[in-house]
């Protein structure tokens, strides 16, 4: 169970809508969990008079109110701005609070467009990849044509995505049309390394030589493919398949499936945990 969050205000009988998240909030400790979840969002709209007028006549924040009415007066950003009612409020630790506000300063002048690059890139640090997809498919609908590095930027991570997820053709779909947009070095090596991961190797090698670029190319690829081999050699996973190969070469039956079934159980655990968070049950 989480920790308690005491409530310093009163429950809102009309709620806050924040337009660029697309919820409804209903109290004070709910409009800063938003912004603390969502920094890399909030902009230059969270500077409003209506929200001062809703903390006032809905949550009871007389004091609060009028200090974000003197700051508007003085032409505040968003980032003093939220970081105003994040210290008053105070849900939240100290550290969670000054993190959320060096992250307002941070994305403050971003577009949203930029700002929604931040939240997809994010959700792939953290291996939440259909999130991620999801998120980096709603940039790219969204973006002018002109915005060609950002667009760029977008189809690779999204290839990178795909990876995560071993969907191998569709992140050498995203490399390539991020290769086009961006023409970036980088793009095109991913292009050929998602490739390399789902082709037979004479598939491989007939797709290089038709690629007017590709012969000079697939040494990085080979290279880095050796580099990645020589990092798993170490791991866990690495360990684990030494021990199936020896049980099976030894004809030990009985371990060998039992160690199948345990890994196997392991990953559909990972999967489903995966899936849940993204919105799927499977």
């Amino acid at each position: 169970m989480g920790r308690v969050l005491l409530c310093v205000g009163k429950y809102a009988d009309k709620p806050y809508f924040l337009e660029r998240l697309y919820v409804n909030v209903y109290s004070a400790e709910e409009l800063c969990y938003c912004l603390m979840q969502n920094a890399f969002l909030i902009g230059k709209e969270i500077v409003d008079e209506r929200l001062a007028e809703w903390l006032e006549t809905e949550c009871g924040q007389i004091e609060l109110a009028a200090g974000l009415r003197e700051m508007m007066k003085a032409g505040c950003g968003a980032a003093g701005f939220a970081g105003k009612i994040l210290d008053d409020i105070g849900y939240g630790s100290r550290e969670e609070i000054e993190k959320a506000k060096r992250e307002l300063e941070k994305e403050a002048d971003l577009s949203i467009h930029e700002k929604r690059m931040v939240k997809a890139d994010y959700l792939v640090e953290n291996r939440k990849y259909m999130s991620a997809i999801k998120c980096y498919d709603s940039v790219l609908a969204e973006l002018p044509d002109g915005e060609r590095a950002l667009r760029g930027r977008a189809l690779h991570n999204r290839g990178v995505a795909y990876a995560g997820l071993y969907r191998f053709r569709d992140a050498a779909d995203s490399f390539r049309q991020a290769y086009e947009w961006g023409k970036r070095e980088e793009s095109y090596i991913s292009f050929l390394a998602a490739n390399r991961m789902f082709m037979e190797e004479r598939e491989y090698v007939n797709f290089i030589a038709l690629q007017p670029r590709g012969y000079e190319q697939t040494f990085k690829v080979e290279k880095r493919m050796e580099d990645a081999a020589g990092e798993f050699e170490g791991t866990e996973e690495s360990r684990m398949l030494f021990t199936l190969k020896v049980c099976k070469e030894e004809d030990n039956s009985v371990s060998y499936y039992e160690e199948v079934e345990r890994i196997t159980d392991d990953l559909k655990e990972q999967y489903r945990q995966m899936a849940e968070r993204c919105g799927y049950y499977i």
